[in-house]
C-alpha cells in the first residue's frame, strides 16, 4: 500500500468522524476523565415527565463530542426542567423536528451539532411562527449564521484567532508573529475581523483566498506561497469542511506540510493524530463546559421572559489544546513546561 494511499484513508477516517461539528471531524476527550467514573446515561434515556415542570427538548446527533456537552446540561438543568432528548441521524427532517416538537410541547429547545441547527433553520422557513426559543451550540460558524435564526441564542464553537495564537505562543518558543489562513469567500469578513483583533497581540494574519471548491492543487499553491513567499510563523485551519474534505487533506495539506513543517493549529482534536501528522495543536471548546454554559443561557432565557433577541451569542469560555507531542519536540521547539497545561497529549 502506498504512502498516499495510506494517507487519504487515515484522512477519510478522521475526516468522517466529524459529524457532531461540520458534519464529520471527530473530538478528544480530556485527559483527566477519570477510568472509574460510571457509565454515561445513552442519550434519549429521558426521566418521566413531571406534572408543572417545564420541558427542554433537545436535538442532537450522536457522538462522543455531542455526549460531553448533553451529559453536563442534562446534569445543570435537570433539577429545573426535563430534560428530553432526541437523536437526530442524516435521514432527519425538519417535519421530525416539528413531529417532536408539537408532541413534547417544551419551553425551549436545545440544537446540537450543524445537522441540527440546519435542520432547525428550514423548520423555521417552513413555519410562520412564532418560534420557541432555542439555544444552539457545537455548530461552526454559528456567529455568522445567527441572523438567518429567528429568537435564538447560542454559544459558538470558533475559538477566537486572538486566544488560539496567544496559547499558542506559550506552547513553543519559536516567535509566532505571522500566521497564514487558508479561506473562501465565505469566510472573509470573519477572517478580516479576526484579523483585527490579532493585531491587538501583534500578530499579522496573513489570508489567502481560495476558490469556492478548490482542488488539491491550489490548496498546496496557497500553503507553499504562505510558507515560502510570506514566511508565516505557523497555519490557523479553519473548521470550514469543504477545506477538510479527505482528498484535499491527503493530496493538498499534507503534501506541502509534510516537507515544510511549521506549526499547525486546528479547531477539531481528532486533526491532531500521531499517524498524520497535520495538526500540531488544537484549540477548541471544552464540550462538558459548553453544556454548563448553555445550561446557564436557558435560565437566563426564563428571566428574559423566553426572548432570545436580546442575547447574542456568546464565545466559549473554556478552551481545551491538543498537541502532537512528538512532532512539535522533533520540528517546533515545544517548551517542556507548557505540558502541564495541555489538556491531550498524542504520542
Amino acid at each position: 500500500m502506498s504512502a498516499r494511499y495510506r494517507a487519504m484513508l487515515l484522512a477519510i477516517f478522521l475526516v468522517t468522524q466529524l459529524g457532531a461539528l461540520l458534519g464529520c471531524l471527530g473530538c478528544s476527550a480530556p485527559r483527566s476523565a477519570p477510568s472509574s467514573a460510571p457509565p454515561a446515561a445513552p442519550i434519549g434515556a429521558d426521566t418521566p415527565r413531571r406534572d408543572g415542570v417545564d420541558a427542554v427538548l433537545v436535538f442532537l446527533p450522536a457522538s462522543p463530542a455531542t455526549r460531553q456537552a448533553w451529559q453536563s446540561l442534562r446534569d445543570e438543568l435537570g433539577d429545573s426542567f426535563d430534560v428530553v432528548t432526541r437523536e437526530v441521524s442524516e435521514g432527519s427532517t425538519e417535519a421530525d423536528l416539528a413531529r417532536e416538537i408539537q408532541a413534547v410541547k417544551p419551553r425551549c429547545l436545545m440544537l446540537l451539532g450543524n445537522s441540527t441547527s440546519n435542520l432547525y433553520l428550514k423548520y423555521q422557513q417552513a413555519h410562520a411562527g412564532p418560534f420557541l426559543p432555542a439555544v444552539v451550540l457545537m455548530t461552526s460558524f454559528f456567529e455568522q449564521q445567527y441572523p438567518l435564526f429567528r429568537n435564538v441564542t447560542g454559544v459558538s464553537y470558533e475559538v477566537p484567532g486572538i486566544t488560539t495564537f496567544v496559547n499558542l505562543r506559550t506552547f513553543v518558543y519559536r516567535p509566532i508573529q505571522r500566521v497564514g489562513v487558508l479561506h473562501r469567500q465565505l469566510f472573509r469578513t470573519y477572517v478580516e475581523e479576526q484579523a483585527r483583533l490579532a493585531k491587538l497581540e501583534q500578530v499579522q494574519l496573513v489570508p489567502i483566498e481560495m476558490s469556492r471548491s478548490p482542488g488539491p492543487h491550489e490548496i498546496r499553491k496557497g500553503l507553499d506561497r504562505l510558507i515560502h513567499d510570506e514566511q508565516v510563523d505557523a497555519v490557523w485551519v479553519l473548521n470550514d469542511n469543504v477545506l477538510l474534505k479527505p482528498e484535499l487533506i491527503a493530496k493538498g495539506w499534507l503534501k506541502v506540510l509534510h516537507k515544510s513543517p511549521i506549526a499547525v493549529v486546528v479547531g477539531v482534536g481528532s486533526l491532531v493524530d500521531a499517524r498524520l501528522h497535520f495538526g500540531s495543536f488544537a484549540m477548541l471548546p471544552d464540550h462538558s463546559a459548553l453544556g454548563v454554559q448553555a445550561s446557564n443561557l436557558v435560565f437566563r432565557l426564563r428571566e428574559e421572559g423566553w426572548d432570545a433577541r436580546t442575547m447574542p451569542p456568546e464565545l466559549p469560555l473554556s478552551i481545551q489544546s491538543v498537541v502532537d507531542l512528538g512532532w512539535t519536540r522533533s520540528h517546533l521547539q515545544f517548551r517542556e513546561d507548557a505540558i502541564d497545561r495541555i489538556d491531550r497529549i498524542v504520542e
